[in-house]
């Protein structure tokens, strides 16, 4: 597979013994707002969808992810929003790594969609994976949107690992804001992502030393000339040179002044060594369309439809800002059209049970 593709799959290998985080992410659970409550799943030896080698490996990343937490916290103290960003990013559990960051306090989460499967048969048979913070704290996530154009996927956090009493909760999760403008030229950005464990950079079988999450730091190198930013299907329209490697697909792309959201790492060129992304634009209409196109009573609580709403006013708000009137007026038809892309997949499958535990409210 060419390099500016996405190596995600690879056959597990390694087996460890189970450790629990200690430390947690910033969560609010006495918030008072009207999300929908998530689902509290007690520390044992066995974990919904894990099969005893995928749990052995989240175990082992917890582990890592708790020696590294504090230092990595440290290292950030006097960039108060980049500790935010540190806090809302996640990484995947699965050995073919991947990087995910919270863009709203409900627990809505973006990654890319190839990390959730190249077409939608891969993606609707493995809809649930478990994501790790920073600090080893394991959540249990669904897609529940998978657009493969733009390559990106929204994901909903539906469970938490905890020893907590209670078997349910109305967390806040950290998230980052999207940005309101698209980066100027050279804008310093910030990358935080899971780096693969295999050195692909070797001619003979080699692991990495890298840590599981990495924080880099680079700028904006503008966008692919002539290409539609949104589509992202073969490689990222956005240009970066903050380093990545291999897993940090779906790692957000953050401005360094002030931590907001400008893309989502996804690939990059190997025959340039650039790296490339999902635009802001991207991020902005996927949103935009999927909250549109999710509107189901089947499936969609009113609570539910508050917090989408939400992500949809911020992603309105301001993604035109440096556009010209001409492209304003003709994206206002486009929008009028609702022909912003490729159909979004919206997976309306899941049945709502209350009284049945494999089923978790949105």
């Amino acid at each position: 597979m060419p390099n500016n593709q996405r190596v995600l799959r690879s056959t597990l290998a390694q087996t460890t013994t189970a450790v629990l985080p200690t430390l947690i992410p910033s969560i609010d659970s006495s918030s008072s707002s009207s999300h929908k409550v998530i689902r509290i799943v007690a520390p044992s030896a066995t974990l919904p969808g894990l099969n005893p080698a995928e749990l052995s490996l989240l175990r082992e990343k917890q582990r890592r992810l708790q020696s590294n937490a504090s230092a990595l916290l440290s290292s950030l103290l006097s960039r108060n929003h980049l500790r935010t960003a540190l806090e809302a990013s996640l990484i995947f559990a699965q050995y073919e790594a991947g990087t995910a960051v919270c863009i709203d306090k409900a627990g809505w989460v973006l990654t890319c969609s190839h990390c959730f499967g190249d077409t939608e048969e891969e993606w609707r048979a493995e809809r649930r994976k478990w994501l790790l913070f920073y600090t080893g704290l394991a959540v249990q996530v669904e897609c529940r949107a998978w657009d493969s154009t733009r390559d990106l996927a929204l994901l909903k956090i539906i469970a938490i690992e905890s020893s907590a009493s209670q078997k349910t909760t109305i967390p806040a999760f950290s998230f980052v804001p999207l940005s309101s403008f698209a980066p100027a030229f050279k804008t310093p950005i910030v990358c935080i992502g899971q780096p693969g464990s295999d050195d692909l950079e070797s001619t003979s079988a080699r692991r990495t030393n890298y840590n599981l999450v990495e924080i880099s730091e680079g700028k904006f190198c503008g966008m692919v000339p002539g290409a539609d930013p949104e589509n992202n299907a073969e490689i990222g329209s956005l240009k970066h040179d903050a380093w990545t490697y291999w897993g940090h697909s779906g790692a957000p792309l953050l401005k360094a002044v002030d931590g907001t959201l400008i893309g989502l790492h996804s690939s990059w060129d190997d025959k340039t060594a650039m790296r490339h992304g999902i635009p802001l634009t991207a991020i902005k209409h996927f949103l935009q369309q999927q909250v549109d196109a999710a509107i189901s009573p089947s499936t969609l609580t009113n609570a539910t439809l508050v917090d989408l709403n939400s992500i949809k006013e911020s992603a309105i708000k301001g993604a035109d800002s440096d556009a010209s009137p001409a492209s304003l007026a003709k994206k206002q038809k486009k929008r009028e059209r609702g022909t912003f892309g490729a159909p979004i997949i919206i997976d309306d499958s899941v049945v709502i049970d209350d009284k049945d535990e494999s089923s978790v409210p949105l």
